[in-house]
């Protein structure tokens, strides 16, 4: 998929990518988004067996957890997100970090602005806190594409 990506920035979509077109931008975001997000939805929890997606979105105690699984999407934590500390999230936002490192600014800030927050709820040195965010614009917020191509991953990899 980034191979696609790169495609859609340097031939087919490079005007609209830059006049930030927010089809384009969203696209864009997916596709860069989807090496991540396939690990991330692959991981399984040793306590319950489940997958860790479909841990986070079914926790009624903390609802919120699932929102971790937006970040390589461009979109931020919401304010009041308080996810469960639990081995997945550790695990998820491990895979989140190494990607962070190799990505563009969008989610190094939104990924930093992440580890802050789970920090916060789960206890410093929780996740990994020390990929800086460099600013970067960020692409799509809050995406339909983006929302789509992730519930795609997620249901493919859990069947």
């Amino acid at each position: 998929m980034s191979t696609l990506a790169t495609q859609l920035a340097s031939k087919s979509c490079a005007k609209d990518l830059s006049l930030q077109n927010p089809l384009a931008t969203q696209a864009y975001a997916g596709l860069l988004a989807y090496d991540t997000l396939y690990a991330a939805s692959c991981l399984t929890s040793a306590e319950t067996g489940n997958y860790c997606y479909a841990d986070a979105v079914s926790n009624t105690s903390a609802p919120t957890s699932s929102y971790v699984y937006y970040l390589p999407l461009g979109m931020s934590l919401p304010a009041g997100t308080r996810p469960a500390c639990t081995p997945c999230l550790k695990d998820t936002m491990s895979i989140f970090a190494a990607a962070a490192s190799d990505r563009k600014g969008d989610f190094r800030g939104d990924y930093a602005q992440a580890a802050q927050v789970v920090d916060l709820t789960c206890g410093p040195g929780f996740v990994d806190a020390s990929v800086a965010s460099n600013g970067g614009a960020k692409m799509g917020g809050s995406s339909m594409v983006g929302v789509v191509a992730l519930v795609a991953i997620l249901f493919n990899s859990i069947l």
